[in-house]
């Protein structure tokens, strides 16, 4: 089966607001350019070059992504879940038969956890039931990443209490549902307590980014 990657990335200066009261803007745009690399290198860990998707508004990124052979989508600001529909056609329209989604700024993702959400799409030219996998984070009110088999460019619904927004979304469309509970997945760095946790890491960079 054809499975390509989505990694939908906001420019490094944008992210991460909420934890404004306690980084820069420029020590804010750091951290998410640590964070992209960190989930760039897990996905090539499983993914050639030519099966990933980079959506962003961010120029200079998408220039360094067309650089390293990953094909760079410009959202032109339109909104996540609209710029994942780009991605799910553009994708589809290239032959792929499913495709996994990972925000740029899971903190703690491995190689073995994006291997564990392709793993749980159905395998082979025998599998033709529409499927989802909904990977939700540590209070399971959002989703941290997703797959589905076949692409459906109309089926994202992040945003507040994404999970069962997606867990409906897969029922509407008769989608066989599994959930993927992994921390590398679940965890999130969207508050100060998440911040203060992850600090206790080393902060290194990214073999990607590098």
């Amino acid at each position: 089966m054809d499975c390509w990657a989505i990694i939908p990335v906001k420019p490094f200066a944008a992210g991460k607001s909420r934890l404004a009261a306690l980084l820069g803007a420029e020590q804010r745009a750091a951290l998410n350019r640590h964070l992209f690399g960190r989930v760039l290198d897990a996905v090539l860990g499983c993914f050639r070059h030519d099966r990933v998707a980079v959506v962003t508004a961010d120029a200079l990124l998408l220039d360094m992504m067309r650089g390293l052979g990953v094909h760079a989508l410009d959202e032109a600001e339109v909104g996540l879940n609209t710029a994942l529909g780009l991605a799910c056609r553009y994708s589809a329209e290239r032959g792929a038969q499913a495709i996994t989604v990972l925000p740029s700024d899971l903190p703690t993702v491995t190689v073995a956890d994006v291997a564990a959400l392709v793993g749980a799409l159905p395998q082979g030219p025998s599998s033709q039931a529409p499927s989802c996998v909904i990977a939700p984070d540590e209070q399971e009110e959002g989703t941290n990443a997703l797959g589905l088999a076949p692409p459906i460019a109309g089926f994202f619904r992040f945003g507040p209490a994404s999970f069962q927004a997606h867990l409906e979304a897969a029922r509407s469309h008769g989608m066989a549902l599994r959930i993927l509970r992994r921390p590398g997945l679940a965890r999130d760095l969207d508050t100060p307590e998440n911040y203060r946790q992850f600090t206790k890491q080393p902060l290194t960079a990214s073999g990607a980014l590098a």
